[in-house]
């Protein structure tokens, strides 16, 4: 393809985008994007509106069973709101050959407009999402009403820059695009989800929403024929998205009418360094007219539901406990699963141990409130596993404070080399010290709140360690604030190359589409980490 491109007089540096709410949700990870894949030329932020909104609650993203290679999603339209959302942007350079498409929703006039005037500065153009498919009073509901459409549009158009509308396949697009033309919209973003529809395992809903849009191979060619009929109408510039992963889904949009490519699911369980390479891959295909890019398109057996009995509840405290299910799961030190209460919704845990699987428990929400109810017999669901795992090389070092320490003790049990120094508030917060002690070399424990026990941190106890044993790596996983002050103390024996630390992030999806567990860095926790160097976190 060629190497320069034009989009709104703005020279960019190439024909994608990556569709609104996927993957570049956090200014971080679009600045990330933006420097490390250049045939991404239009960047295309979240949805904002003018205050914040929560969103739904997990499960948020499912496979959609009809159709191959296709989803099933309900986010909710979850941001900051806009002044929030203009702050993040307020740290982050992207390069000059970027366009920055700013999505923006609301339910009246006034508040398109005010979050459009708010985030102004740093848009390059708007996108009017007046199509989501499952959020009560936005999106699709806006997009039905064509005198409140045109209203959006003209009071938008004051603020003198690009606005573009984000297309709803499920009305009549013929109408709607006229109604939006005649109002002196500057072009097209084709198509939305499909929707809403309903997924459903073991006859429960999966989406804890209920229904959802849908994306993917079974809207591919919903949004071709979306384009044609928008094309027929007008010359101005359309981004075409929907179910494109492949030059040929590319090539068939182009030739619908598409100026520009959206590819959102495509990217699905891709962590960054496959998103650099397909993007790179799919341009060559477009040039050379081959289908070497589908490689990229990972596997997706880990969005698999699978059904596991509780064998054993060992009830810490009130707030803790030890769940033993009747299930071997294959994960790697590192890795992580999602749990699913069908009707509360899902969580994402580290396993303690996993033949057989078990889960350390810290009652923390509703979903962990619930889950403290359960007992022996009952049943839950498992899908994954989500994560990376980091292969240990000579004598290590584990620093595990409170849930922290389930995530480490796999590590412990698969390598020979490993010292740990483990940390809670009480001894009995010290989750499986016995089997850390019968796999690692030495094990050191620290209590903050025990009064039988020196009250002390896992970082009190750092330094002397590390003088005493030498170790060649380092593993941290804690609090945010426990892993910062370790790193700190770290740096000062060992390469930093060297010391990996594991956050807990919120995690909604497992699989690198929405978002939420984004580090500083712009990396995404569930599918570049868990563990990461101090130079991705800080």
């Amino acid at each position: 393809m060629k190497s320069m491109y034009r989009f709104f007089g703005k020279t960019i540096s190439g024909p994608f985008t990556i569709p609104s709410g996927i993957v570049t949700t956090d200014p971080a990870i679009l600045e990330h994007i933006a420097k490390k894949v250049p045939e991404i030329g239009i960047l295309t932020t979240k949805s904002i509106s003018l205050n914040p909104k929560a969103g739904n609650r997990e499960s948020i993203y499912a496979l959609y069973k009809e159709v191959p290679n296709s989803f099933i999603n309900a986010v909710g339209l979850t941001n900051p709101g806009a002044a929030a959302f203009r702050e993040k942007l307020e740290t982050i350079e992207l390069p000059q050959n970027k366009f920055l498409l700013i999505s923006i929703f609301g339910a009246t006039v006034k508040d398109f407009y005010e979050a459009a005037k708010i985030l102004f500065p740093y848009a390059n153009g708007f996108e009017l999402n007046i199509s989501c498919p499952h959020a009560k009073g936005y999106g699709q509901a806006i997009c039905q009403d064509i005198p409140l459409v045109r209203a959006i549009i003209k009071k938008v158009k004051t603020l003198g820059k690009p606005v573009l509308v984000k297309m709803s396949p499920n009305i009549d697009i013929k109408k709607t695009s006229h109604a939006c033309i005649q109002s002196g919209v500057d072009g097209f973003v084709a198509i939305n989800t499909w929707g809403p529809k309903s997924q459903e395992h073991d006859g429960h809903p999966i989406l804890a929403n209920g229904v959802g849009g849908v994306s993917g191979q079974a809207v591919r060619d919903i949004g071709i024929r979306t384009v044609q009929i928008i094309r027929s109408l007008t010359r101005l510039p359309i981004i075409g998205c929907g179910g494109i992963s492949t030059a040929m889904d590319v090539d068939m949009y182009a030739r619908a009418g598409a100026n520009y490519f959206g590819i959102g699911s495509a990217l699905t369980n891709m962590d960054t360094s496959h998103i650099i390479q397909y993007f790179k891959m799919l341009n060559l295909d477009m040039e050379k007219h081959t289908h070497k890019a589908e490689k990229y398109i990972p596997d997706l057996s880990n969005f698999a539901y699978h059904k596991m009995r509780i064998t054993s509840v060992k009830h810490l405290d009130a707030v803790h406990a030890i769940f033993t299910f009747d299930e071997h799961i294959a994960l790697l030190p590192g890795q992580f699963i999602f749990l699913w209460i069908p009707g509360i919704g899902e969580k994402p845990f580290s396993l303690l141990d996993t033949d057989p699987a078990k889960v350390f428990v810290k009652v923390k929400g509703c979903f962990t409130g619930e889950l403290m109810k359960k007992k022996k017999g009952d049943v839950l669901y498992w899908r994954g596993p989500y994560g990376k795992t980091i292969p240990l090389k000579g004598k290590t070092l584990l620093v595990g404070a409170g849930t922290g320490i389930a995530a480490l003790y796999l590590f412990s049990k698969n390598y020979k080399k490993t010292f740990a120094i483990l940390g809670a508030k009480t001894g009995k917060e010290v989750v499986y010290e016995k089997a850390f002690r019968a796999h690692s070399r030495n094990v050191w424990v620290t209590t903050s709140q025990d009064e039988k026990n020196p009250k002390q941190h896992v970082t009190d106890k750092l330094a002397e360690v590390i003088t005493k044993i030498h170790p060649q790596t380092i593993l941290n996983c804690g609090p945010e604030q426990m892993v910062h002050e370790c790193i700190a103390i770290e740096k000062r024996f060992v390469p930093q190359k060297n010391i990996f630390s594991s956050i807990e992030f919120v995690t909604k999806c497992g699989v690198g589409i929405c978002g939420s567990c984004a580090t500083k860095k712009g990396q995404r926790n569930c599918v570049d980490g868990t563990f990461f160097v101090p130079s991705q976190l800080q």
